[in-house]
């Protein structure tokens, strides 16, 4: 009989020491389009990593990396984006929260961390509604600088030319002077090249048009009917109205990043993932 050498097992069991650290699955949202997403890790609670607007999962690999060592950590493509399908006919906040929902439902977990990014801040203040029996609580990043502030439908006309503009017609020079990320840039600009590429980009602007109305209609009376802990992890290249904040949701936290772009979990990721360390560690202790 042929003996296998000891190179190949080597090989073999090193491959499938990678298949247990990555996953790469997908879940089957509530209309029907198919939502690619990571595992990674065992433990509890699983912490859900949800991007903004023209990102994809990949924008969280860092953090994937680092959480997953003590909890199980899941990024999500929603709908549209990345690598999951796009046959959606209402690209509303509402929907993107059903795609979340799918996920921790295909994962069956039961003590959730949901963290959500820009857009992905009011995708998850919906998912934590939804299901609040699973939800621990809610990490909202660069999302929520002024939860009063209301878009006129002017500035939200211009506000869709411009982002898309931006997706269209990649520059570094516009990336950074927008604010978007300081440090790493021909790094951070391929990273985005990857997150952007080969993407048709249907429901973008139509993405963008929920955005505004979520924010208009549906942020203030969504943040206040969440029941656990939430932390908002701003930085500080615009301001943040911790009055209005306070006075919606009083028992949030907030926590300021000094000296980042938009993309605090790659311009400052040591930091970022210390912070969110230990809000997932309050989040527990909450629970005792």
């Amino acid at each position: 009989m042929k003996r296998i050498s000891l190179f190949t097992a080597f090989v073999l069991c090193f491959n499938f020491s990678l298949l247990l650290k990555a996953q790469d699955d997908t879940a089957l949202s509530s209309d029907g389009v198919r939502i690619n997403f990571e595992k990674r890790g065992t433990g509890e609670p699983l912490i859900v990593f949800v991007h903004g607007w023209a990102n994809s999962k990949i924008i969280w690999d860092f953090q994937m990396e680092y959480f997953s060592k003590k909890y199980t950590a899941a990024s999500i493509d929603l709908a549209g984006f990345g690598k999951s399908g796009n046959n959606r006919n209402n690209w509303t906040i509402d929907s993107f929260s059903n795609d979340v929902i799918a996920v921790i439902d295909k994962i069956n977990s039961s003590k959730v961390v949901l963290v959500g990014f820009s857009m992905g801040t009011m995708v998850v203040s919906e998912v934590a509604n939804k299901i609040p029996d699973k939800v621990i609580g809610v990490v909202l990043v660069e999302g929520m600088h002024d939860i009063e502030k209301e878009t006129t439908p002017e500035m939200a006309s211009q506000l869709e030319n411009v982002m898309m503009d931006l997706v269209e017609n990649l520059d570094n020079e516009k990336l950074v002077k927008g604010g978007f990320y300081k440090y790493n840039q021909e790094e951070t600009f391929n990273r985005i090249l990857a997150m952007l590429e080969g993407n048709p980009k249907i429901g973008w602007r139509e993405s963008l048009k929920s955005s505004v109305a979520w924010n208009n209609n549906k942020r203030v009376e969504t943040l206040k009917n969440i029941k656990v802990p939430i932390t908002i992890i701003n930085v500080d290249n615009r301001p943040t109205n911790t009055d209005a904040i306070k006075k919606h949701i009083p028992e949030a936290e907030v926590k300021i990043i000094t000296d980042s772009g938009h993309t605090v979990m790659w311009d400052k990721t040591d930091e970022f993932n210390k912070i969110l360390n230990e809000t997932i560690s309050e989040f527990l202790n909450n629970q005792d």
